[in-house]
């Protein structure tokens, strides 16, 4: 009976431990999410109801209220939007850590999704071999990376975001650049209403016992500070939209497939964003439209007009030009290389010297597999 006693104990210790890590992982999600949310309504209140319906009169109250509501609604519909199609990755294969077929799912299935989904990629790991997530067990597709806070691949990948509890990727990226675009409205419009009720409070002040409603301070104090802030941040984003980068991309050079596998460049660096460019890069308009949608009227509304389905993109012929061009250039070499140990290997033998010197550890392999197209 005490065995089973402290076998039951030890369960029910490990089942509350389990669910007070959901509980706390749920409110670490939830809070930014009803914090920024709570924020933008008493943004609205004061501006929409305190200023623009109470104090305001005329055509200014008017104006105020249906900016106020409009960029409002659209804020709170951007951040639903974010959440709700956000965190989206490739589809998952039947594999086990050491990346070998499970008895369901064969060999040659494997090859077959891996090439149906990166019949197009041109991105590879620094030892040229194709992009692969162990841990959620799916072949990467171009952009695609790993969250260790979501714990999921997520297509074109920009950033995880703390203040939507969510990445930022290829779904949602548009809805994203929005939210901030309407937020500096909505800092903008505070920041003249605000202003101009502080400023007539101090034409109209003649005793002390005028008081100033502080939420028109504090508005107008926070219209200033996350107006700036978030305007800095839109300024960026917009500049890595119309390059064609994410944020990821941005801060770490991207590898390219070429006929020389990264790991075996050796006179000359391995082609990368670094060395040849972008290879994304299809010009500031196509890049705009291509995660904005091609329909000017739908730009600035919440709605889905992404190019593509996150699983390939559209490359820049130059930039794979240039990638073919370094690769045939290191492929030359190598052969050179690779010719000369040869003859050196010859003449030793006829002479029978059996010496070793450095050049004799390298192989110069080349793989001639993947050739963009």
């Amino acid at each position: 009976m005490r065995p089973r006693s402290r076998q039951s104990n030890h369960s029910g210790g490990a089942c509350s431990a389990e669910k007070w890590n959901r509980f706390c992982c749920a409110l670490s999600t939830a809070f930014p999410r009803v914090f920024v949310n709570a924020l933008v309504t008493w943004v609205f209140y004061v501006l929409v109801i305190d200023i623009g319906l109470i104090h305001m009169n005329g055509c200014a109250s008017f104006i105020t209220v249906a900016l106020g509501t409009l960029i409002y609604a659209m804020c709170v519909l951007c951040y639903y939007c974010i959440v709700h199609f956000g965190a989206r990755g490739p589809p998952r294969l039947a594999v086990d850590d050491d990346l070998e077929a499970s008895s369901s799912t064969s060999a040659s299935d494997l090859e077959a999704g891996m090439q149906s989904l990166l019949s197009h990629g041109v991105l590879a790991k620094e030892n040229g071999q194709r992009r692969f997530c162990s841990k959620c067990k799916c072949w990467k597709p171009d952009r695609t990376h790993h969250c260790s806070t979501c714990q999921t691949c997520v297509l074109k990948m920009d950033h995880h975001c703390p203040w939507f509890s969510i990445c930022i990727g290829f779904d949602n990226h548009k809805f994203f650049i929005l939210f901030l675009f309407y937020v500096v409205l909505l800092c903008g419009v505070s920041f003249v209403a605000s202003g101009a009720v502080l400023l007539e409070w101090l034409d109209t002040i003649d005793s002390a016992k005028d008081y100033i409603s502080l939420n028109w301070v504090f508005l107008f104090v926070l219209s200033i500070v996350f107006g700036i802030s978030v305007a800095i941040f839109l300024a960026c984003q917009l500049y890595l939209l119309f390059c064609n980068k994410t944020t990821i991309e941005a801060m770490e050079p991207q590898r390219y497939k070429s006929a020389v596998p990264s790991a075996s460049f050796r006179y000359t660096e391995a082609p990368s964003s670094k060395t040849v460019g972008n290879v994304f890069d299809l010009g500031w308009r196509a890049n705009f439209r291509q995660a904005m949608g091609d329909d000017p009227l739908l730009w600035l509304i919440p709605v889905r007009t992404a190019k593509g389905s996150g699983m390939a993109f559209p490359t820049n012929p130059v930039t794979l030009n240039q990638i073919r061009r370094q690769a045939e250039q290191e492929s030359q070499l190598l052969g050179n290389l690779q010719g000369y140990l040869n003859r050196n290997s010859s003449e030793r033998n006829r002479t029978s010297v059996a010496t070793a010197s450095d050049d004799d550890e390298y192989l110069g392999r080349v793989s001639v597999e993947f050739r963009p197209s």
